[in-house]
């Protein structure tokens, strides 16, 4: 009797050391797959100063995970079925969507701060430099923080207009002239030197390498081709940059089914919440917790957005008073539709709504009705549509409105308009499906940051 409970004791010590063991293998593993993935992030360039546009750094890291998932299949495959098998992937698209949200809550944080962009220098200072500048002292997103130019022979020009800084201050500046390339090499510093045109290249390729910084950027602008995804071929001295000879939109029924797929359990997810909402929206306001607004759909056909209604009901007359006693409200109303301070917005919860975009959340009824997609330009009201010309109408028209866009994910309600034709140009030419995954990842983030919403 004792013998045989003996061997079951010694039995059940050798079933628990074999457990044991085998979890400190897996766990081992997973710490060999981890490095693996951050020695992938690194090498890809992930971890350097932020040059690389968010889009294209996510496209970079969802290359990492699959790598990193390869790896880790194969590393347990041999073993046969496991549920390291499942959990592998599980981790490698964790990894990925938090990667992005901490990239994302990081750049909304310090966006416009030193440790964020890459001190760069202009070379040359004529019109496309000083234009260049304005465009990276009012875009943290680009990744560059311009500190000055340096003159060459190959280009002129003044500084005698001030350049902008960023629009958190409203301040002017004007950036110094560091002088020559070799008047730079003497005192200058910093990671990138920019070029902003094939014109201002110096006469020999050797100025540029003494500098001796990280990067040499040379800007070239594609005009309407897309630029999302971009790859360069080398053939002696050229240097090509290779098109797509076909548009990468995704197929109707494809993005159709992506929708319905998303948006039914999110909905089924949110009830509770936008009942709790709507109650709070009654006990503040008597009158109708929802609203459907009119809006301009695909094809210009107009549809009828739910929202919940985060808006007194009297709410444009007491627009009108506001805007008609206040010249400068009213200029800034007709140059952003916004205010910042907006007498129309119910207190409290009418802001904590608009502030989180929960307002929106019955919109997820309109995507499963097919009247709007998860990702595209945002259903805009008649009197916003007008303020546009008649080419950048007609484009949005060729595709349906979204819950989320580009727009909502960098400027929402701090982009002007011409902010916002250009982020809506960019969605439409460059649509796909890594480009919607990206956008779609990116919302949380930007929701919970509440940059720029009012």
């Amino acid at each position: 009797m004792s013998g045989g409970m003996a061997i079951v004791g010694v039995a059940v010590l050798v079933e628990v050391a074999q457990s044991t063991d085998q979890i400190v293998r897996m766990q081992m593993q997973f710490c060999i797959l981890l490095l693996l993935l951050l020695g992938v992030n690194g090498a890809l360039g992930l971890y350097r100063s932020n040059i690389v546009s968010p889009m294209e750094r996510f496209r970079l890291r969802a290359m990492a995970m699959l790598l990193f998932v390869f790896t880790g299949e194969l590393m347990w495959i041999r073993g046969g079925p496991s549920i390291e098998l499942a959990i592998v992937p599980l981790v490698g698209v964790v990894a990925l969507v938090f990667g992005l949200w901490v990239e994302h809550l990081i750049h909304a944080r310090l966006g416009g701060a030193d440790v964020y962009c890459a001190p760069a220098v202009i070379l040359g200072t004529g019109a496309k430099s000083r234009a260049l500048a304005r465009l990276l002292l009012t875009h943290a997103a680009c990744g560059l923080r311009p500190i000055g130019f340096i003159n060459d022979s190959s280009c002129s020009g003044d500084l005698d207009e001030p350049l902008p800084q960023h629009e958190a201050n409203g301040a002017g500046v004007t950036l110094p002239v560091f002088g020559t390339i070799d008047e730079w090499r003497a005192g200058g510093s910093a990671e990138v030197v920019v070029v902003p045109d094939r014109e201002l290249l110096p006469r020999n390729p050797a100025d540029l390498y003494r500098l001796d910084v990280r990067h040499l950027l040379l800007i070239t602008s594609l005009g309407e081709f897309p630029t999302f995804g971009l790859h360069i071929r080398n053939a002696d001295s050229f240097v090509a940059v290779e098109l797509s000879g076909n548009a990468h939109y995704p197929r109707e029924e494809f993005k159709r089914a992506i929708d319905l797929a998303v948006a039914v359990p999110l909905l089924i997810l949110a009830a509770p919440i936008i009942g709790m909402l709507a109650l709070a929206i009654k006990l503040t306001d008597h009158g109708p917790a929802f609203y459907g607004q009119w809006r301009v759909g695909r094809n210009d056909k107009p549809i009828r957005v739910l929202k919940l209604r985060t808006m007194y009901r009297d709410a444009e007359e007491r627009l009108e008073r506001v805007l008609a006693s206040n010249p400068d409200l009213r200029e800034h109303w007709q140059r952003y539709f916004k205010l910042a301070k907006d007498p129309r917005i119910l207190p409290r919860v009418g802001s904590l709504m608009r502030r989180t975009s929960l307002d929106e959340l019955p919109q997820l009824w309109n995507v499963i009705r097919g009247d709007m997609s998860l990702v595209g330009p945002r259903p805009f009201p008649t009197y916003h549509l007008d303020a546009f010309d008649l080419e950048f109408r007609e484009l949005r028209a060729t595709v349906p409105p979204g819950l989320t866009g580009l727009w909502q994910i960098s400027s929402r309600s701090n982009g002007d308009l011409d902010v916002q034709r250009a982020a809506d140009c960019f969605y439409i030419k460059n649509r796909s499906l890594w480009l919607d995954i990206y956008i779609l990842i990116a919302t949380l983030p930007a929701v919970i940051a509440a940059q720029g919403a009012k």
